[in-house]
């Protein structure tokens, strides 16, 4: 009698194939999990440099305006100067002087922060996609300067809306409206034309000089507090800008 021996698991994979074939599907799972990750960080750190880009405009758009209002501020405090020297002369034969000197001082001229890149860079959480610590800092930095001049800005709005209101008390309106030329240009010098027929006060009562006289002392110790700001947070822009040229390579132009 034939005895027929049955094969036990002839077709069975050998524990080193089944590990080999584990380490394969374990390799291409990490890597393909790798290989998701770099794509990942990739696209952050393409956005990260597109909206840095964007805050690096805003530097070169706030550069220029700070520095505008640098000397522009020079030049008013020399006038607010002039106007205190006048008022508080008691002599008021000097009116084609004091009519231009107490308009011009009336008019705001403030910093606006080019915010398009900065709030885009914060809404999109870009902060946490930069790296450098000491970066994100100066960017948090100087953004807080930026709203410390804001509120400063709003409380010499407060100063020129008192001084404004003792002006009808003094100055004649039609005199005002005819020194309008060029409604256009913030340079006053354009702006206004200086009178030159000597035109009268409404009043030189010693109280009503004295109210503009403390006012427009008020503006003037807010114009040297605002210059101030103005020039750190212009030497805050520069260094921002470099740091951020430098860190992403970005390209150098006269303005760097």
């Amino acid at each position: 009698m034939e005895i027929h021996h049955h094969g036990h698991g002839g077709n069975k994979k050998g524990w080193k194939q089944l590990f080999l074939e584990f380490l394969m599907l374990f390799l291409a799972v990490t890597l393909g999990f790798f290989a998701e990750n770099f794509r990942e960080h990739q696209i952050e750190k393409s956005r990260e440099r597109r909206f840095i880009r964007i805050v690096h405009e805003d530097l070169r758009n706030d550069i220029a305006a700070l520095g505008r209002l640098v000397q522009d501020y020079q030049a008013r405090i020399r006038r607010e100067d002039s106007l205190k020297t006048l008022l508080s002369a008691g002599d008021f034969s000097a009116t084609n002087d004091l009519y231009f000197l107490a308009r011009v001082t009336s008019i705001r001229n403030f910093f606006h922060h080019s915010r398009n890149g900065f709030q885009q860079l914060k809404n999109a959480g870009g902060l946490r996609m930069i790296e450098d610590i000491d970066l994100v800092q100066l960017i948090q930095s100087y953004e807080n300067e930026v709203d410390e001049i804001e509120e400063l800005q709003r409380l010499t709005e407060e100063l020129l809306m008192s001084y404004r209101e003792v002006m009808p008390e003094l100055f004649q309106g039609k005199v005002f409206k005819d020194m309008l030329i060029d409604p256009s240009t913030s340079n006053v010098d354009i702006r206004f034309a200086r009178p030159t027929t000597h035109p009268g006060l409404l009043t030189t009562n010693p109280a009503t000089i004295n109210q503009l006289l403390i006012k427009a002392i008020y503006v003037n110790n807010n114009s040297f507090a605002l210059m101030d700001r103005y020039e750190d947070l212009l030497e805050k822009a520069k260094s921002l800008k470099q740091q951020l040229s430098k860190k992403y390579s970005l390209e150098k132009s006269a303005g760097d």
